[in-house]
């Protein structure tokens, strides 16, 4: 799968910085979540270089200007009141825009304003990110709250979808990225056209703009360090958790013919999960469907296995025998359902 090729060279994180770095975080309605954004951010361990923390305030309707103004000018903090319409743009992107033109510096660094970021966070991006390199992709975890665990089957779906975005930069064919913990070059982000032909799409800021810059790549690694984790806080009411899927499958067309072409495999073969799990009340044919089942289990555990651990996470291995079997019907569900669109956001 690539996994091992994905990864960037080893070693503790250094204190040594060899760029600056600009981190730039779009906050939309997320009085809520600010006071453990922030704090992240204050208790982050300082880097050699410069760097600057760029919030933009996008359209929010609480109190999350009011409180980003009363952090503003400390630990590098500058805060961007987006209010107007930008002309081609939807969703997100509008705002992120807004951070990436601000920014002084060519490294960009990207987290959504629900998650903390780990004190090493800087220090991990400065160790990986050399002169050659230009993307990164982290890992992420989700939680419900300060005292929820990560002993949940969502996460253990994520480690799956990190598995194939691992992949998917080792063979420099992307096929998901996750925006919440991403690094990237402005300079490639602008080599690349920005978002132009993608901006009028409500989400994909970040798996469909790493296809669009792919090309003008010349390192990318995926990096699953505890060093570089981000934690990030969701909802979990049934609306939400429905509709953020159906947003993600909604991106199908979109996407180049070998991600399309993945998909449509993946289904399929989700598919004949369930027909060889029927056919094993039906003697004749059960000892081959048994055995090919019994494979099929082998090898996703001890793949799953093997990531989780570089992340530190094996003990959500575990609620594979869960995922095995709830997972699949979920994906086919929403693969039908996004191509319908038709969500709240």
């Amino acid at each position: 799968m690539g996994l091992r090729r994905s990864l960037p060279p080893k070693g503790a994180p250094k204190d040594a910085a060899q760029e600056p770095i600009s981190i730039i975080i779009a906050a939309r309605n997320e009085e809520n979540n600010l006071a453990r954004l922030l704090t992240s951010i204050a208790q982050l361990e300082p880097i050699e270089a410069d760097y600057e923390v760029i919030i933009v305030n996008d359209h929010s309707r609480d109190e999350s200007l009011e409180i980003l103004r009363k952090w503003e000018g400390q630990f590098g903090i500058r805060v961007i009141d987006h209010q107007e319409r930008m002309p081609g743009f939807m969703g997100k992107k509008a705002a992120l825009q807004k951070g990436i033109e601000a920014a002084k510096y060519d490294i960009l660094a990207f987290t959504d304003a629900d998650c903390k970021l780990p004190p090493t966070w800087l220090k991990e991006i400065s160790r990986v990110m050399d002169n050659e390199t230009d993307y990164i992709l982290g890992y992420s975890t989700i939680y419900r709250n300060d005292a929820d665990t990560d002993l949940r089957l969502e996460n253990f779906e994520r480690s799956a979808y990190f598995i194939l975005a691992a992949a998917g930069i080792a063979h420099r064919k992307p096929i998901t990225s996750s925006a919440c913990n991403m690094i990237y070059r402005k300079s490639l982000f602008e080599k690349s056209g920005g978002f132009e032909g993608i901006s009028e799409i409500r989400s994909g800021d970040d798996d469909l703009l790493l296809m669009k810059m792919m090309p003008n790549i010349r390192k990318a690694y995926y990096n699953p360090s505890r060093y570089m984790q981000v934690d990030c806080f969701e909802k979990r009411d049934f609306d939400t958790v429905h509709n953020k899927r159906i947003r993600q499958a909604s991106k199908f067309k979109y996407h180049p013919r070998f991600v399309q072409v993945l998909s449509a495999m993946i289904f399929i073969y989700f598919a004949m999960f369930y027909v060889g799990l029927i056919s094993l009340f039906f003697p004749s044919r059960s000892l081959i469907i048994l055995i090919a089942i019994t494979l099929k289990f082998i090898f996703e555990l001890t793949l799953s296995q093997r990531h989780l651990a570089l992340a530190k996470k094996t003990h959500i291995g575990i609620l594979y025998f869960m995922y095995v079997v709830a997972f699949p019907l979920q994906y086919l569900f929403y693969a039908i359902r996004g191509t319908l669109g038709k969500y709240k956001w």
